[in-house]
């Protein structure tokens, strides 16, 4: 049920594909961790019963639909703009360092799928509905912390294949106008995704 859920693309998939048509497999990899630390921290506040007053309060699960709605739209917008300028904007500047120019990209790669998943209050409502379904009354209590780390390792684990696919891709789109067109609809994917989430139902 996990590799399903990972499987079937949604905005995580999207902004791995983003981060990973520009910048590569590292940059893909480095956003796929974001989004697994993002699931991990929605399953152990599932386990707490997060999970469940996102699912009964209309309130808090529309206010964090709409923020993550907003952060899909906004790195869509950004994707789409970035991808316009001739040298790929802030982080070709010379006077920085490579060294300080890969710190950046690390911790806004990572950044991107960490705030794409804690932004989501489907995958809170995914962890509180598939979780009970595999647990008694009596069983340990450490059964729904494996289970957890179970999905959470398979999501990543499917992720950093796509990675790797993507990589391959990237290099079959190396022509600068088809690596443009790719990274726009991306970023038009994003921006598409935001307002589809926008518009869900609890």
């Amino acid at each position: 049920m996990s590799l399903l859920a990972s499987i079937v693309p949604g905005p995580d998939t999207a902004v791995v594909t983003k981060n990973g048509l520009r910048q590569g497999r590292r940059a893909a990899v480095l956003t796929a961790a974001g989004c697994s630390t993002g699931q991990l921290g929605w399953g152990l506040a599932s386990i707490a019963g997060v999970g469940a007053l996102l699912a009964t309060s209309v309130v808090a699960f529309t206010v964090v639909k709409l923020i993550g709605a907003a952060y899909l739209v906004a790195l869509g917008c950004l994707a789409i703009i970035a991808n316009r300028r001739p040298h790929g904007g802030e982080d070709e500047q010379p006077d920085r360092l490579p060294q300080e120019r890969g710190s950046r990209r690390t911790t806004a790669c990572y950044r991107d799928g960490l705030l794409t998943n804690a932004l989501n209050p489907k995958t809170a409502l995914f962890m509180s509905a598939l979780l009970p379904q595999f647990i008694k009354p009596g069983d340990a209590h450490w059964l729904p912390f494996a289970l957890v780390l179970t999905t959470v390792a398979v999501s990543f684990s499917w992720m950093g294949c796509y990675a790797s696919l993507l990589d391959r891709a990237s290099r079959a789109l190396a022509r600068p106008a088809i690596r443009r067109a790719s990274e726009r609809v991306t970023g038009a994917i994003l921006i598409g995704l935001g307002v589809r989430v926008a518009l869900e139902r609890q």
